[in-house]
């Protein structure tokens, strides 16, 4: 059924393995929304192409005419110059340079407002899930790599040269596994759906079973974050500790966040989180109570994020609402 002729804008989720393009109107109701695999190996004016036909078919899907967007957000993976609109190098897509926002404008013939994933995730969040009037606000967003974002006083904090909030490359363990960023020890490094992955491979490699994981012997193949909630939740033996382990570190992480911001709410969403849920959230939150200040986790809440899959594609919504009333 059509929708009637109205004001909406495009949200577009930029992940590692997928983009995720919705129809949002005002209230953040997704009127249409599509899905395609992100391909970044084929190169970044290739995916730029994938953007627009999942941007197309939302809109379709929302039974409206392009006449109707007002506007496009867009959440991506960083470090980003905000100001140019350009992604300076995304580790998990090894991209440089790439124009992102110019690419979309001209290809939409629509003011496009692009902000770092673990941003506009966090903004979606506190806009119309999990924030519930905080004002000060962490979200971590587990999924290929770990995004990030803060709230202060209700904005969003873009620190000195606007890169603020890279919360997943906090560095743990200078000594640690290498980082798709180049460093050793960083929290993503440790946490991310890809260390699950090592931590499973290097585990089968010792001889441990598990049923689950036929395409090990393809060094290349990932593993669905679903499936690996279906072997959690069997208590599989190479999967099982590969995730506690993976929510203990996402713990050590929020410990040293609630130390450094004091924030009301700490949001864990992306692809880990929302499948495999509370249990994984509850081991994050007992190991960051067990190593964090007392008064840091004073009335603190430490969630899911209620909005599961559309947190960023939501926020990325925001976004487009913002540059519509400048």
């Amino acid at each position: 059924m059509a929708t009637k002729e109205k004001e909406f804008v495009i949200g577009i989720d930029l992940g590692g393995t997928k983009i995720y393009s919705a129809v949002v109107d005002r209230q953040g109701k997704i009127h249409g929304a599509a899905r395609k695999k992100t391909k970044a190996e084929q190169g970044f004016e290739s995916t730029v192409n994938r953007i627009v036909q999942c941007a197309h078919e939302a809109v379709a899907e929302a039974g409206v005419s392009m006449d109707a967007i007002l506007a496009v957000g867009v959440g991506s993976p960083g470090p980003l110059d905000l100001k140019a609109g350009k992604i300076i190098e995304t580790p998990n897509l090894k991209w440089k340079d790439a124009p992102i926002r110019d690419l979309l404008q001209q290809a939409f013939n629509r003011p496009v407002n692009v902000d770092n994933d673990g941003n506009v995730g966090i903004l979606g969040e506190y806009t119309y899930g999990a924030g519930h009037g905080a004002k000060h606000m962490v979200g971590l967003f587990i999924g290929t790599g770990i995004g990030g974002g803060v709230m202060v006083e209700g904005k969003l904090l873009h620190g000195y040269n606007e890169n603020a909030a890279e919360l997943g490359h906090m560095i743990l363990d200078p000594h640690g596994p290498k980082c798709g960023c180049g460093n050793r020890g960083c929290l993503e490094a440790f946490a991310s759906r890809l260390a699950i992955e090592r931590e499973i491979r290097s585990a089968v490699a010792k001889g441990v079973k598990t049923k689950v994981l036929d395409n090990l012997k393809d060094k290349n193949a990932r593993i669905r974050s679903r499936r690996l909630a279906e072997a959690f939740a069997d208590n599989d033996p190479a999967v099982a500790p590969a995730i506690r382990l993976s929510a203990e570190y996402v713990g050590y992480g929020v410990a040293s966040l609630l130390n450094i911001f004091n924030p009301e709410v700490i949001v864990l969403g992306g692809g880990v989180v929302e499948a495999i849920g509370d249990p994984y959230v509850e081991i994050a939150r007992e190991t960051a109570a067990k190593n964090v200040f007392k008064v840091a986790m004073r009335n603190v809440r430490i969630v899911s994020a209620e909005l599961k899959d559309d947190s960023a594609v939501l926020g990325a919504a925001v976004l487009g609402w913002e540059i519509t009333e400048k």
